[in-house]
């Protein structure tokens, strides 16, 4: 399969590594916080025979820049990115995959740009929405970027790859957890610990996002591990809380599906992207959110 590599120019000047491959309808991918663009290449692999695939390397996540300024990482840039992205390869639109970090921005590129996304798929989506372990959450992003700084990338890839959403991966698929290991090596200390202070740590939880999460119309799909304890409760928020979503647990998993089992993550993509070009991937009844099995008083009162 063909591959383009690019280096676009975003709104504020940082140049991102692009790759384009493949063709049919569009999807962009955005990696995760310990990925990068290399982390979609068995999706690219089986996906690009029949959708053009696009992938990039966030900012701070070499071989795109690694801007030195806090300043220059946000939420909110990560979501111009990605427009800027489109807006260079000329893709109008796009079914969007994004995976933990990629996923919230996914999220919320729908949100605020919902003529640019034609689907999303999110992957592992809600570290640190649940207002249960948010504190916790926001003093270990900045604990992640001292251990950054002083013992480096490889020692906190080393941690990161042996803890609880990730130990299923080692467990299933030796070679592809060292590759994740030995790629989150690679990374720039200060992108990763910009990245997770600036962008993981100060972006809005998803649980704080009702109302706006509740107007989104475009057609969702949320897959998580049921094992990913730090996801689950937020998959469920966005299930009752967003009109066309659809909600995918997958038994004995962890944080990166697409990892674990790529042949079962592609075909959950492939379905998910040909429902929604029939125009079938449907929103939920309200009648489904009723909490009791038979609910005969709500029944009764529609038939009298």
């Amino acid at each position: 399969m063909d591959a383009t590599q690019i280096r676009v120019e975003t709104s504020d000047g940082v140049r991102l590594h692009v790759t384009d491959s493949g063709r049919g309808a569009p999807v962009l991918f955005l990696h995760e916080y310990a990925g990068d663009h290399r982390s979609w290449a068995r999706q690219v692999a089986d996906l690009g025979t029949d959708h053009r695939c696009l992938t990039y390397a966030a900012r701070g996540y070499l071989p795109s820049d690694v801007p030195t300024t806090p300043s220059a990482y946000s939420w909110q840039r990560a979501v111009a990115d990605a427009v800027d992205v489109l807006d260079a390869l000329d893709v109008d639109s796009a079914h969007v995959v994004g995976l933990s970090m990629g996923g919230y921005t996914a999220v919320q590129l729908g949100l605020h740009h919902p003529d640019r996304v034609r689907s999303i798929l999110a992957a592992s989506v809600g570290s640190g929405s649940d207002p249960a372990t948010r504190e916790a959450y926001l003093a270990e992003t900045r604990v992640v970027a001292e251990q950054l700084r002083s013992r480096g990338a490889a020692f906190v890839g080393r941690r990161m790859a042996e803890g609880p959403s990730r130990v299923q991966l080692k467990a299933r698929d030796l070679p592809a957890w060292q590759g994740m290991v030995d790629q989150f090596a690679e990374h720039s200390v200060e992108g990763l610990a910009h990245t997770i202070v600036e962008v993981q740590g100060r972006r809005p939880a998803l649980h704080d996002l009702t109302a706006e999460l509740g107007a989104l119309r475009v057609p969702l799909f949320v897959v998580t591990g049921d094992e990913d304890e730090a996801c689950l409760s937020t998959g469920l928020l966005l299930k009752r809380t967003v009109p066309a979503c659809g909600l995918a647990v997958l038994p004995n998993s962890g944080h990166v599906p697409n990892l674990e089992d790529p042949g079962l993550f592609d075909d959950l993509v492939r379905r998910f992207v040909r429902s929604v070009g029939a125009g079938t991937w449907p929103e939920r009844d309200p009648r489904s959110k009723a909490t009791l099995q038979f609910d005969l008083d709500r029944a009764e009162s529609v038939a009298g």
